[in-house]
């Protein structure tokens, strides 16, 4: 028991001097900053779709960039 109470004395004071901050304008922000992906992170989810291949294929050798086609057999949502 007096282990505790020792304890309880000597961490009280700290626990008084610790305070949590505050989510204020510049906090929040650097938070978001933080927790959110970059947009250099994301560059790889923009992707330039074209509705067919051959225009894809033209702007691929104008801009020398690879071409990457999709391409499927069967019923769009697996019921075949």
């Amino acid at each position: 028991m007096r282990k505790c109470a020792f304890a309880l004395l000597v961490l009280l004071p700290l626990s008084a001097s610790y305070r949590a901050g505050e989510l204020v304008e510049a906090s929040y922000v650097r938070i978001v900053e933080h927790i959110m992906p970059s947009a250099d992170v994301e560059a790889w989810r923009i992707l330039v779709w074209r509705t067919t291949f051959w225009q894809g294929v033209m702007d691929a050798n104008k801009e020398d960039k690879p071409v990457m086609l999709c391409a499927m057999n069967g019923h769009p949502f697996g019921c075949v």
